[in-house]
């Protein structure tokens, strides 16, 4: 197994309960092995996604971080954007593909609007295993130290409460608060202005 399919099946393992992807993967029913196996093709899906309008960083084959960065052009994010959105719509389903949309457009009504520019913690997770030895907060580093560099502000959303003093460690606040009405659950908006070197 690859690296790649490797961390995605990190990745399916340590977001399986988290309210948004239980939604988009809602024709699984009952099936967590199925389940399982439908994020980590929605994870492949993200990270081609991202080579192409951001980065990505990998814990072996323990987990991964998923940037998008706002530095591709705009006809190019356009057509990664477009090309992911077709995998999903093959992957998830009708019920699920519409979840997503559903979910995306709610959130991005929620979304501040000097955030436009941002740089995005899309996905982040490493398996149970793997938790307790600082990978997460090393994977989210590597592109904060770049994102400083750039003077570029961060921001990501979470739906679990419990993540929101790791993230606050690494300098994420000005926290909102949200209500996504598919998953019928509250969410979290975070951000981090770029620190100047001193």
């Amino acid at each position: 197994m690859s690296q790649i399919s490797s961390a995605c099946a990190s990745l399916a393992e340590a977001l399986l309960d988290d309210p948004f992807y239980r939604a988009v993967t809602v024709e699984s029913g009952e099936d967590e092995e199925r389940r399982q196996g439908v994020l980590a093709q929605y994870f492949e899906l993200a990270i081609a996604e991202a080579d192409g309008i951001g980065e990505v960083h990998y814990a072996n084959a323990d987990g991964a971080a998923i940037w998008h960065t706002n530095e591709a052009h705009a006809d190019d994010t356009a057509a990664y954007v477009k090309a992911r959105k077709q995998g999903l719509a093959a992957l998830l389903g009708d019920a699920g593909f519409g979840n997503y949309l559903r979910i995306s457009e709610s959130m991005a009504e929620h979304a501040p609007p000097h955030l436009a520019d941002a740089w995005y913690l899309s996905i982040l997770g490493v398996r149970r295993a793997a938790r307790g030895r600082g990978l997460a907060q090393h994977l989210i580093e590597m592109t904060l130290r770049r994102a400083d560099l750039r003077g570029a502000t961060c921001f990501l959303e979470t739906f679990n409460p419990l993540s929101l003093p790791f993230y606050q460690r690494l300098g994420f606040s000005d926290e909102i608060r949200c209500f996504e009405r598919v998953t019928g659950r509250n969410y979290w908006i975070l951000t981090r202005h770029a620190v100047s070197p001193t």
